[in-house]
Order: C-alpha cells, then structure tokens, then sequence
C-alpha cells in the first residue's frame, strides 16, 4: 500500500502541474481579486487626458469596448481656455467650460458650464451608454465630484451598478482623498506618463474578460 500511495501521490502532483502549466499565469496571480477602480494619476496640466485618449486607442486595438467621457483642453493663442466634454463611445463633442480673463487681465477664470456639454457628459456616463463596455473613464473626478457635484452622482451609480472596470483621471494632490472616499472599493493607482501604465489597465481587461468566463 506504501507503494501504491507514493505512485498516486506522484501521478497527481504531475497532473497538477501540467493544469498549472495550461493556465494563465494571472489566473494565479493576484488578479484574482477583481480591481474595479482605476486611478489615473499626474500633476495638473500634464497631460492626463491626452495619455487617457491613448490608452482608450490601445483598449479598443486589444478588442475591448470603451466608454465614458474625456474632457480635453482648448488653447487659444498659448493660453487655456476651457474644456470641451469628448463622449468615447458615441465620438461626439461639446463645449463644457471657457476660460474669461479678469478685469486685471493677468488671470483666467472659468465660466459657468454650457448645457450642451453637461448634458453629453451625463449622457455619456449613464448605464445605458456604458452597457456593453469593459472600460469607463471619467475625466476628470476632481474638487467638484469631491464636493458631491459634476460627475458625482453618475461615478457612484456606475460603482455601484456596473461590473466594468472604471477609470479615473485624477490629480496627483487628491488621490489620498479620492482613496478615503471609495475606502470599500478595490483600487490601483497608475501613472499616467508612465509607459507601462497602459499595459496594466490592458491586463486587468483580459483578467476580467478570463473571470467572465470562467463564470459562464
């Protein structure tokens, strides 16, 4: 019998290792805990929507679907003024703030929101537009969403309903706060210059595109 149990003992540990050498290696990784947020970090005005526009390109070239909202800087003559709302799913624009100078003309400031551009943003983020997707971004979840406003109500109710991968474009000084305020959620924080950050939101996707189908 001492024989007999040795052999089987050796029989399942090479069946074990074949199955692990046929699986996935983030199947055993510490992906198994789905991420569910994403924070898209870097320092104001440092491109964080421009490297967000990219990565939304390099999701879709892997076959995932994105959506959500960019909201891309305007410049005129060297100067910032204002923001458009850039719906990713549907590819349409609109001005959402514009930048008018004070009466002492050495400062901007920004001018109440326009009705066309909130409105596409909360169009854009609704659970009816964010259906099918695999990743939503939302840019930016700033003072105002922290102030319970702007994309506030929208973020919690994709947190809550949706079982996408959600992606914050955040400002370096407020990921501590925008943490302790989504304390319960799963969170990983990447940078949005760094060149590696990319191909980490891109293997969250296939590790949630593998959960789904182990799930089936």
């Amino acid at each position: 019998m001492g024989t007999y149990n040795r052999v089987m003992d050796i029989w399942h540990n090479d069946v074990f290792c074949e199955i692990i050498s046929k699986t996935p290696k983030r199947i055993w990784g510490l992906n198994m805990v789905p991420t569910k947020l994403i924070l898209w970090t870097g320092e104001k005005h440092s491109g964080k929507t421009t490297s967000a526009f990219k990565l939304a390109e390099s999701v879709r070239d892997e076959g995932f679907t994105v959506a959500g909202l960019l909201a891309p800087s305007i410049y005129e003559d060297g100067r910032l003024a204002g923001f458009d709302a850039f719906d990713l799913q549907g590819k349409k624009r609109e001005p959402l703030t514009r930048c008018e100078a004070k009466e002492n003309k050495k400062s901007m400031y920004l001018t109440p929101q326009f009705i066309g551009g909130l409105t596409l943003g909360h169009a854009s983020l609704s659970l009816a537009a964010t259906k099918s997707a695999d990743l939503i971004i939302v840019d930016e979840f700033g003072p105002l969403e922290l102030k319970n406003r702007g994309w506030r109500g929208d973020v919690d109710l994709l947190l809550a309903s949706s079982d996408a991968i959600i992606l914050f474009v955040v400002r370096s000084e407020l990921v501590n706060t925008v943490k302790k305020l989504y304390k319960e959620v799963l969170c990983m924080e990447l940078a949005a210059g760094e060149p590696d950050s990319a191909e980490q939101v891109i293997t969250l996707l296939y590790d949630r595109k593998e959960r789904l189908l182990l799930n089936d």
